[in-house]
């Protein structure tokens, strides 16, 4: 028995041993081969597909400055660089455009492929593509020959995502470009969102309630162009709304009326607001743009600011580079997968852009026994998960949604939900139009660049080397009648346009852009308090340098904060800590830095009166509303809106005083529990920090790999503050959205313009330039991307 049981254990160890050198051995070479997958980027290397030598010299940041013989090595170049420092990041955005992720990722990423599928991506793609110019063309299969010519290189080991899911990528096409871009465009247009809304709302609101719930654009919101600059009205007086909102501001921050101000004005309503056809901004991506002429800037040249707002990720969404073309320089932002600078400058000129949140898409309902549409099934191959069969409903209005994939049981179910959007005739004079930009030497050319631009329309500002500054929206805004049925767009030539304001500068922060003289409708989603910050930046300084633009990106004043103090301040907590918290706000200026407390309170005072304030009348749907609607709270807790702090539940009518106590004891508690006892040492940038994580959700979950592959950082600010850090509270304070890029552009000298990205250039995880950008882009730091650098260094 004795002998047997030895037997057993050797047996065991001998089993445990070999398992133990198996997982060790796989692990060895599993990390061998990822570390194999670093990009030589020294040295030379010889591949097919170019006409001469193209030289890629990266500076200690990882940019490259790519010199080839012509044009088209270029173009070669980039392809080549993108593929070395983001072939991954690549070969998710052609698979979430072809609805191909489930082959690779399982069953978690249906919904992305049937959603992709749905819309069709890969069509309009292929459509795309075909309809490319001869030289746009040129252009695309350069770029992409040069991304092939690394997957064909010899020892080309594909990056550590291709191994750990085991696969390997596939060669760049034509069609892949148009599918980034296309993509792209999609995630940007807007306008059915509101329409999903105000349908889920209807279940639960009275009419009334729905126009008060989502805001109209405030009458204290500024508008981006005025009529004079825009050619609608002579110039007469000067414009006033300034002086309506310091007077706005200073009735709000007037405590004569009594303890309960915000509660004086109990029938209030939405209705005397200005109807200029727009809604209150929902939470995601966003953009800040401003451009002042040399009347307004030490240099007497004009400066260009922007920073575009998109989802945080790593790697991020921009990779910087640096094309000497034959026709000059272009230095900028480029997007993984397309072979142009989209956001940047050359030797003339500089060019920014910001979302106009315009709604560009419309949901039609079409009786069943009147619909008309052409049925295709399509096969979607699941990792693990066999074949998913997926039936597409195509009109020649655009597709139908399916009912429980999108969420449409606020619809009748006797007609089919179409989506309506101008991104479903996206066309190559995408690429096209990118490519007019980046040779751009004047207002002229960059007026005609933007002309057959389809989607999404962008506010474009643009400054020259000239002393030229100036506005435009290129795409189709299309135009309706009574009954919201498409009859026409908006002429390109008649789209919002301003050549050289009289008052030497431009905002755009996703504010509404046009006046009520403007002939043409605008609705929309717009955001109000970032261009109300940044108006007061420009005004508060003399002449601007690039040091006081950067002091401007990286405010985090916050004046959605200070218009609700005061109503906050007249709070009644119940607590002793509930009242310890407030009493820490009482000399607040509403400044968001990472290592103040009081950003801190305040945002877990808003996390606890959100649902104080309206989850009586909304119920179960109160959870996809559970959000930061800024001016919709500025009317309750100011007074407009006051009625919404009564608990519709109870017999009692609660005041917003009241209200705003017990989210304030609750906010307390919270903080107690989380971040210690001690209210002095409680710190915003302990809860809000940047989370730059993997697209692959588990990447995210697994330790090693979460280490591995993800980053954050600490910042301050939030949603509505200039350096934009939007958290969705679902994920508590964790920013989701932030400056995806910042750059400044002086056109008194172009090579002393500066930029900053994150987490890094480089898509490996091993490289140097994953992250190191990370704490300098928290830090609002910069650096230049000079052209003077030689083709030898």
């Amino acid at each position: 028995m004795g002998r047997l049981f030895g037997l057993i254990l050797k047996t065991l160890f001998w089993g445990v041993l070999g398992v133990a050198l198996l997982v060790a051995g796989w692990s060895a070479w599993i990390a061998w081969r990822i570390n194999s997958s670093l990009p030589q980027i020294e040295g030379e290397m010889v591949v097919a597909g170019i006409t001469g030598e193209v030289s890629i010299l990266r500076d200690e940041h990882g940019v490259p400055h790519i010199f080839g013989e012509t044009d088209e090595d270029v173009f070669f170049g980039l392809g080549f660089a993108h593929a070395q420092d983001r072939l991954f990041q690549m070969e998710l955005m052609r698979r979430a455009v072809q609805g191909r992720l489930s082959e690779v990722v399982g069953s978690a990423a249906l919904p992305v492929d049937r959603r992709s599928r749905t819309l069709g991506f890969a069509r309009s793609a292929a459509g795309s593509a075909a309809l490319m110019d001869d030289e746009t063309r040129t252009v695309v299969e350069a770029y992409a020959a040069g991304v092939n010519a690394l997957i064909d290189s010899n020892g080309f080991v594909a990056p550590p995502e291709f191994q750990l899911l085991m696969f390997s990528p596939s060669h760049w096409t034509v069609e892949d470009t148009a599918g980034v871009l296309y993509y792209m465009s999609d995630s940007l247009v807007a306008g059915a969102g509101d329409e999903f809304a105000r349908a889920r709302l209807a279940r639960e609101l009275e009419e009334d309630r729905i126009a008060e719930f989502l805001t109209p654009y405030p009458d204290f919101g500024v508008t981006a162009l005025s009529a004079v600059d825009m050619g609608l009205v002579a110039p007469a007086q000067p414009e006033t709304v300034r002086d309506e909102i310091a007077d706005d501001d200073a009735a709000i921050d007037a405590d004569g009326a009594g303890e309960d101000a915000s509660d004086a004005d109990e029938n209030s309503d939405a209705d005397d607001e200005p109807d200029l056809g727009g809604v209150e901004e929902e939470p995601g991506p966003g953009s800040n743009n401003w451009v002042v002429s040399g009347a307004l800037t030490a240099s007497g040249a004009p400066l260009l600011a922007n920073d575009p707002h998109l989802g945080l990720s790593a790697p991020g969404v921009w990779y910087l580079a640096r094309l000497a073309l034959s026709d000059g320089d272009v230095v900028g932002m480029t997007l993984a997968g397309a072979p142009m600078v989209v956001l940047g400058r050359n030797e003339h000129a500089a060019w920014a852009f910001t979302n106009t949140g315009y709604d560009v898409q419309d949901l039609v309902l079409v009786p069943l026994d009147e619909l008309d549409a052409e049925r295709r099934e399509e096969r979607i191959n699941v990792r693990l998960g066999g074949t998913q069969t997926h039936v597409v409903l195509d009109t020649e209005l655009g597709p139908v949604l399916d009912r429980e994939q999108f969420g449409l049981d606020m619809f009748p179910e006797d007609v089919a939900v179409v989506l309506r959007t101008t991104a479903d005739d996206f066309d190559n004079m995408g690429v096209r139009s990118a490519l007019q930009l980046m040779r751009a030497r004047d207002w002229d050319d960059f007026v005609e660049a933007g002309r057959g631009w389809t989607a999404p329309m962008q506010n474009v500002l643009f400054a020259s080397v000239d002393g030229t500054i100036g506005y435009a929206s290129p795409g189709r805004m299309p135009q309706r009648d009574d009954d919201g049925v498409w009859v026409g767009e908006v002429p390109y030539d008649e789209l919002p346009r301003v050549r050289d304001p009289a008052s030497g500068s431009i905002v755009t922060a996703n504010n509404r852009i046009a006046p009520e003289e403007y002939p043409y409708p605008t609705p929309g989603a717009f955001a109000t308090y970032r261009a109300l910050r940044i108006e007061d930046l420009i005004d508060d300084t003399e002449l601007h340098d690039i040091a006081s633009f950067s002091e401007m990106q990286s405010d985090v004043v916050s004046v959605h904060a200070q218009r609700l103090l005061p109503a906050l301040r007249r709070a009644r907590p119940q607590t002793e800590l509930g009242a310890i918290a407030l009493s820490l706000l009482q000399e607040w200026n509403g400044e968001m830095d990472a290592d103040r407390g009081e950003p801190l309170i305040f945002e877990a005072w808003l996390r606890f009166v959100h649902p104080a304030i309206y989850e009586d009348e909304l119920g179960e749907a109160f959870s996809r509303y559970d959000h930061s609607r800024r001016v919709f709270l500025d009317h309750v807790l100011n007074g407009r809106l006051s009625h919404w702090c009564d608990d519709i539940d109870t017999p009692d009518r609660e005041t917003c005083s009241e209200v705003s106590g017990d989210a304030m004891d609750a906010a307390a508690v919270y903080l107690l529990e989380t971040y210690g006892p001690d209210p002095m040492q409680w710190r915003w940038g302990d809860a809000h920090q940047a989370a730059f994580d993997h697209p692959i959700p588990f990447f995210n979950t697994l330790p090693v790999l979460r280490d591995m592959f993800g980053e954050r950082q600490p910042v301050g600010g939030d949603g509505s503050t200039v350096n934009v850090a939007h958290f969705n509270f679902n994920r508590m304070f964790d920013v989701v959205h932030a400056a995806s890029m910042r750059a400044i552009y002086d056109l008194s000298d172009l090579d002393s313009s500066v930029f900053m990205h994150a987490p890094g250039q480089s898509g490996h995880p091993l490289s140097p330039h994953y992250r190191d950008l990370a704490p300098l882009w928290a830090a609002g730091e910069y650096f230049e991307v000079r052209t003077d650098w030689p083709r030898t260094a």
